[in-house]
């Protein structure tokens, strides 16, 4: 999914793919209510983080961060999350942080759309 795709609204389901990490444990709504807890317990500490990197221009910690971004949001279906994080991985393993300050603000954007999903 390009980054593109995202300039527009994206749909509840590129936010949050629900069905597909239900899925992904069995079916268990349980354990997926519980990995939707911590998620956003733990999101905005991790967009955090990846803003400080960002801020400090440090392209190591812009692509850990990222990366666990990815990881977290992966497990949970954030699927808009997922890949922006990704995109942000991928520019940083390439020490290109010349689009971080847009490519922050995107994230920031989507997070925000995920959590209002997610809470619904």
């Amino acid at each position: 999914m390009d980054t593109a795709d995202f300039n527009d609204m994206p749909t509840q389901e590129q936010l949050w793919n629900r069905d597909a990490a239900i899925s992904r444990l069995g079916g268990n709504e349980g354990l997926l209510n519980r990995i939707v807890e911590m998620f956003l317990a733990q999101i905005e500490q991790k967009q955090q983080a990846l803003q400080s990197a960002a801020k400090a221009l440090d392209v190591e910690a812009v692509r850990f961060n990222s990366h666990a971004m990815k990881g977290v949001s992966g497990d949970v279906g954030a699927d808009a999350i997922r890949e922006k994080a990704s995109s942000i991985e991928n520019k940083a393993k390439q020490d290109d942080l010349s689009e971080i300050v847009e490519d922050i603000k995107d994230l920031d954007n989507l997070i925000q759309q995920t959590i209002a999903v997610m809470q619904l």
